[in-house]
């Protein structure tokens, strides 16, 4: 009897052990009266988060930190070298660029990415590029770049906290071209300095967020080295709700409000607020952007504008046709940080010159069409119309020779813009821009009280075209082929006051640039590669501004190594 029990004890525990170790994709037959059901759920709401649409035709600006063209274009960079591919090994990224150039130029970058912790991401960059040897016929023509940056990514439970610091040293040499009869300094070494730290905090939730927040917290310092300095605040709130309102549509509205606060503290202290409130509806076959925007400043008068804020879209064919338009304007400062981005030769003191003031774009349209073909052809034909009051350009110093005095014009800007990105195939790719570009001018201000006439509009050409392929022959080779052109432009060099206006007796009319750029890689192993670059290939000594040619043919070598 009790080996019999002990017997039906151990089959008991067999076949039991035996139910749970099987699959759980056997089928189960219920014999009897049984009635399967599925339970009810409550909607769960997944509604994407909207794009934030933007019809801005781009502005072609001189990189004037290297002399040479920098296209902003939307396939990889001109460069051979590729940072899409730096980032996507494993959790520690560090990658090491050095080359050296026709007339003793290094180019040297590091950049580093690494996960701290699950939450916590740390990234480090540094680059380096200079000239050491001047051009033929013009002294002190070296220059010298340097950047520093940091960026910090720290992750909360319902929010993300990312912080970045900027700094920038570099060197540029003031009245080094004979053609300006300028007579000679024993120093005209310009340092330029700018730092930036920049908070964002916004909501890191991936579902669907009803309630979607982020806030910027931004300060740069800029300065001129014994010459102007800026200080530069900027904060940014941005908050948005999404639902479906209208529960018989697949549309999603969204509800948002931006506020902005900027600060600037130069030769005056400019201040301006900004509230821009809009609505969003979102469809299948359509977007639309009903808003406002108010800009509140410090000045004579206390209301900067109100401006429209109208943006709507029409979608055909799977949002591969997109016709598009928009009316809106705004009020912003003028900022020594954007004026040396674009010419670093500006004058040293302008605290009585007035220039930073507030820039206000009263009427600004934009149109166009968007076209997408089989994931190989993208292409963008737009236009925009712009009354713009205070917009900088720049003519010869009256007071500093070899720099540049601002110039605050009032006018009418027409830009027709095209670009087409062709992807023949996983090895070629192919970019055409073009863009046209009419000034009318009202009046032009050399103080702040006095206008007078204009006749060109001071180094804006109204033509520019750039192309530019890239070609994969294999895995070890790549090659790559831009071109940019610009039209004859016009410089202001010489004004002579008599009494109560001014004699523009000085217009001088630049020659076309041209610049083609010819670069391939060599991939040695999955880390270690080399580069050949050259720049200027047909030597077009073109001015980008007038006194200071471009540098002629240039050639690099170099290696690019990830560790």
């Amino acid at each position: 009897m009790k080996i019999r029990n002990i017997v039906v004890t151990l089959f008991l525990l067999f076949a039991t052990a035996s139910l749970n170790a099987q699959s759980h994709n056997e089928e189960v037959t219920v014999e009897g009266s049984f009635t399967p059901h599925i339970k009810k759920s409550e909607r769960v709401l997944m509604n994407p988060q909207l794009p934030k649409h933007e019809f801005n035709i781009p502005d072609y600006k001189v990189n004037t930190q290297d002399f040479f063209y920098n296209y902003k274009l939307d396939l990889e960079p001109v460069s051979p070298m590729s940072y899409n591919d730096v980032m996507s090994h494993d959790i520690t990224n560090n990658f090491v660029k050095i080359g050296l150039g026709t007339r003793l130029s290094p180019d040297v970058l590091f950049r580093h990415y690494s996960d701290l912790t699950r939450n916590m991401s740390l990234g480090i960059g540094l680059t380096h590029n200079s000239t050491w040897t001047n051009m033929k016929d013009y002294d002190n023509s070296k220059y010298m770049n340097n950047a520093f940056n940091l960026s910090m990514n720290n992750k909360f439970s319902g929010f993300q906290l990312r912080t970045f610091i900027d700094y920038h040293n570099d060197m540029y040499n003031l009245k080094y071209s004979p053609d300006t009869n300028i007579d000679d300094a024993p120093d005209t070494k310009r340092f330029i300095n700018s730092l930036g730290v920049k908070l964002l905090s916004n909501n890191n939730q991936t579902s669907y967020r009803s309630v979607y927040d982020e806030f910027l917290l931004d300060y740069n310092f800029t300065g001129i080295q014994g010459g102007v300095m800026e200080n530069l605040i900027k904060f940014n709130a941005y908050i948005e709700h999404s639902n479906s309102w209208f529960r018989n549509s697949d549309g999603i509205q969204t509800l948002s409000v931006d506020i902005k606060a900027e600060l600037n503290n130069i030769s005056q202290t400019l201040f301006i607020i900004t509230a821009n409130p809009r609505l969003d509806f979102d469809g299948e076959y359509y977007n639309l952007h009903l808003g406002f925007r108010v800009d509140a400043k410090t000045n004579s008068t206390s209301m900067g504008g109100i401006y429209p804020d109208i943006k709507g879209s029409l979608y055909l064919f799977s949002r591969n046709i997109e016709f598009y338009a928009g009316l809106g304007g705004k009020t912003k400062i003028n900022t020594l940080k954007e004026i040396l981005s674009e010419n670093p030769f500006i004058i040293s003191d302008l605290t009585n010159m007035g220039e930073f003031d507030y820039e206000k774009t009263r009427f600004d349209f934009q149109g166009g069409l968007k076209l997408k073909v089989l994931n190989m052809i993208n292409g963008h034909v737009g236009v925009r119309y712009r009354k713009i009051e205070n917009k900088v350009f720049y003519a010869s110093s009256l007071t500093q020779p070899g720099a540049f005095d601002i110039i605050l014009n009032n006018c009418h800007v027409f830009n027709f813009y095209a670009d087409l990105h062709v992807k023949i195939n996983d090895k070629i790719k192919v970019v055409g821009d073009f863009a046209y570009n009419d000034y009318d001018f009202i009046k032009e201000r050399m103080t702040a009280d006095f206008p007078v006439t204009i006749a060109h509009a001071w180094y804006k050409p109204k033509v520019e075209f750039a192309l530019r392929g890239v070609y994969k022959y294999n895995d070890k080779w790549n090659f790559n082929i831009a071109s940019y052109f610009e039209g004859k432009r016009y410089a202001l060099t010489d004004i002579t006051k008599y009494e109560n206006e001014y004699d523009f007796d000085g217009v001088k009319e630049l020659k076309p640039i041209c610049d083609i750029q010819l670069g391939c890689d060599y991939n040695f192993n999955d880390d270690l590669s080399f580069y050949a670059e050259i720049k200027n290939l047909i030597h077009n000594k073109y001015q980008m501004y007038y006194g200071y040619p471009s540098y002629g043919f240039q050639a690099f070598l170099g290696f690019k190594y990830r560790f």
